[in-house]
């Protein structure tokens, strides 16, 4: 009969694992049982006398030790590792959460630390709420802070994409195994974050993304962040399942505000509605996070009188050039010339079909 274990430090990584899948313990019992047993490696030894948290005859519900064994050198030719709950580079904030994982496989150089927050938001979010999540997940990245978020299209994507700018970085928590990069469209991005910073996920290698995982993997991006920031969300948005995690774990939660006639802003709303703190800017979210922390504040930009005309028409919320033509009075060509330079010096964006917003 094959020996389990030898008593090393992988035995314990082993005993972790086995741990995380045996069946008909939920979440909570396998934390409560980390919590009570110094020796992970001990409940899957000789017999002994179990406590109140554990069920009798646990080590007989786990024998797939081959498939632990081939899982370690998949993660090993992946150049990825197992981090148990007792782990130093276990996520700080994580581990105070009721049902935090016993086991997480990670991919990457990043460690999550204390400094992190979670941006999130609809996978399909409009042009305005994906420039607003790039902005302020490079500028909140840009102070060391890392940014934390589900990989999904949309918001997740665009936080990942700019936060991989700044010194902070950027942490993915997938819904699937670590060598499975989902949605496949985001491949590129799933690399560079493998090089950069840090994916993370609970599930084991080969695990394809199951509808259940998502709601599942939103309790790890909300216990892994200091607080949430929802920048656009619907009403039946997964993000709101983030948010209101979040509350539970004692944490922050941010919603930015936008339009009532809007459906892509009804979940957001709902939330400052019901005492979300309404931020609209990166000042915003570190002030109520970080306030030891602060951005490097650009000297203001000096505009003539029709820069600063056009300029005051544009908000983050796109407008057409027609619009702005129209409201400001001036001559079409002027107004266009003007959109022109102000795009130029990065002071606004141009978003498809002729509608600008603020950079």
């Amino acid at each position: 009969m094959e020996k389990k274990f030898l008593g090393s430090d992988m035995d314990e990584k082993r005993a972790f694992m086995a741990l995380s899948r045996v069946k008909g313990l939920n979440r909570l019992a396998k934390r409560l049982i980390c919590d009570a047993y110094s020796d992970i490696t001990g409940i899957f030894g000789p017999p002994h006398n179990d406590t109140e948290f554990m069920p009798p005859g646990i080590s007989a519900r786990f024998s797939d030790w081959k498939g632990i064994n081939a899982d370690l050198k998949a993660l090993d030719k992946l150049g990825a590792r197992v981090i148990t709950l007792r782990d130093a580079d276990y996520p700080p904030l994580l581990k105070h959460i009721p049902d935090a994982p016993v086991v997480l496989y990670a991919r990457g150089p990043l460690k999550a630390g204390q400094d992190t927050i979670a941006i999130v938001g609809s996978r399909k979010a409009s042009t305005e709420g994906i420039i607003i999540s790039g902005k302020i997940g490079e500028t909140v990245s840009s102070t060391g802070i890392t940014v934390v978020s589900g990989l999904a299209r949309g918001i997740d994507t665009a936080a990942h994409c700019n936060a991989l700018h700044g010194t902070g970085k950027t942490v993915a928590v997938l819904g699937c195994g670590i060598d499975i990069c989902y949605p496949p469209e985001n491949k590129g991005l799933f690399e560079n974050i493998a090089r950069e910073g840090l994916l993370v996920t609970e599930y084991a290698p080969g695990q394809r993304p199951m509808p259940h995982h998502f709601p599942e993997r939103n309790r790890i991006i909300a216990g892994i962040s200091r607080g949430v920031l929802v920048v656009e969300a619907t009403a039946k948005s997964g993000s709101l399942i983030t948010a209101r995690l979040a509350l539970e774990y004692g944490r922050e939660v941010m919603a930015m505000p936008g339009s009532v006639l809007k459906t892509e802003h009804a979940g957001s709303n709902r939330l400052i509605k019901d005492g979300a703190r309404l931020v609209d800017s990166v000042e915003d979210v570190l002030i109520t996070c970080f306030p030891h922390i602060q951005p490097e504040i650009k000297k203001p930009v000096e505009l003539d009188s029709s820069e600063n005309k056009v300029y005051s028409l544009i908000g983050f919320e796109k407008i057409h050039a027609d619009e702005v033509i129209e409201r400001s009075g001036m001559d079409t060509k002027d107004v266009r010339a003007t959109l022109t330079r102000l795009a130029m010096r990065n002071i606004i964006t141009e978003a498809p079909g002729g509608f600008f917003v603020r950079a």
